[in-house]
């Protein structure tokens, strides 16, 4: 524990705090995980759109020059208006209420294409599901102790994605001192357009708000106030076990109306893809790593633009289904023993069986 949490730690009180998550469950934990590592106010909306009317009318009801929220946590993959285009959004309109808002990305696709998006749109971090209490608030600390400076480039605007200053044999960038045009908060914008590339060195804001002061460490909660949010992430196992149950019954029945409703498979395929990458990113969190490992398997069978699916793809479909369900069913948790070894191999003979042949016409 350092010296900032001796004296009683960051005021994670004063703090407001958007959860932009499509799932209702998903966001309720984190809305509850928040609030157990001291965070005062939470407000969750589940689709980048809904954010944006949030924050839009935060902004109208406010005295200007008031920011609506302090921070953003949203996940990245949701329906019609997604996570990175919130991003964009808050980063490039003009009716963003504040084009520095702190956003923290939030998804189980960790793969290195999306944190690469995220990154170039000015994401200021990147959280992997699943997540735990303590990541979270790492995340979160470091984002309002150690915030970058941001960066006005040719398409880009954002945190400086270079998270330090060590020398390099070539700077990619090939920027000279000359054409970096540094901005205080009392600047005065003049002669902005001569320079290719404008750094913004800002107060820390959200730190001062907290009362941290400029040269304070990162700071470090308790570990009983971390312990008290692990745990009320784990006291919702068994509503996952419940909520979960009722989701594999509806990717079960999608697999079926694959072969009956030939017009309808595009779409299909594109929710059993959608729920296994939710699923991906859930297991683990509540002590499923197994369902992570098979839901994983599942999203990437079922990525890509499908018009049809043959009956082994089906098959291949129906066999990631039937080993969620056995592994909820059973309640197998941690690595399953085994049973979860047995489950596993059962799932690798269908995924040789019905791998998809040379030239077969099912998904693109």
């Amino acid at each position: 524990m350092n010296d900032l949490v001796g004296r009683g730690g960051p005021k994670l009180d004063l703090l407001s705090v958007l959860v932009v998550e499509d799932s209702a469950f998903i966001r309720n934990v984190l809305t509850a995980t928040l609030r157990a590592i001291g965070v005062g106010t939470v407000h969750g909306e589940p689709s980048g759109a809904d954010a944006i009317r949030f924050l839009e009318e935060r902004r109208a009801a406010l005295p200007p020059g008031t920011a609506p929220v302090d921070l953003i946590i949203s996940d990245l993959v949701m329906p019609e208006v997604d996570g990175l285009m919130l991003l964009r959004w808050v980063r490039c309109s003009p009716r963003s209420p504040d084009r520095f808002l702190p956003m923290l990305m939030l998804s189980g696709a960790a793969d290195r294409h999306y944190v690469e998006q995220a990154r170039d749109l000015g994401a200021t971090d990147f959280i992997a599901k699943p997540f735990s209490a303590g990541t979270i608030a790492s995340r979160l600390l470091t984002a309002i102790a150690r915030p970058r400076r941001f960066v006005l480039a040719k398409g880009y605007f954002g945190p400086d994605r270079r998270r330090s200053q060590r020398p390099v044999a070539m700077d990619c960038r090939m920027t000279h001192g000359s054409e970096i045009l540094v901005v205080h908060s009392t600047s005065r914008a003049v002669g902005i357009d001569r320079y290719p590339v404008i750094h913004f060195e800002l107060p820390n804001r959200l730190g001062a708000k907290v009362g941290l002061a400029p040269k304070d460490p990162v700071p470090v909660l308790p570990a009983e106030v971390l312990a008290a949010a692990e745990a009320e992430i784990q006291n919702r196992a068994g509503d996952y076990a419940t909520w979960i149950a009722g989701e594999v019954e509806e990717l079960a029945r999608r697999v079926e109306r694959l072969r009956a409703e030939p017009a309808a498979v595009p779409g299909l395929v594109a929710q059993i893809n959608r729920s296994a990458h939710e699923m991906r990113g859930q297991g683990g969190i509540f002590g499923y790593p197994l369902i992570t490992h098979i839901a994983k398997s599942l999203y990437e069978a079922t990525h890509g633009s499908f018009t049809a699916v043959t009956d082994n793809e089906r098959l291949l479909f129906k066999a990631h289904v039937d080993a969620i369900k056995a592994v909820m069913n059973a309640r197998v948790s941690g690595d399953g023993g085994a049973t979860g070894k047995q489950l596993l191999a059962t799932l690798d003979v269908a995924k040789k069986k019905y791998a998809k042949a040379e030239g077969d016409p099912g998904g693109a």
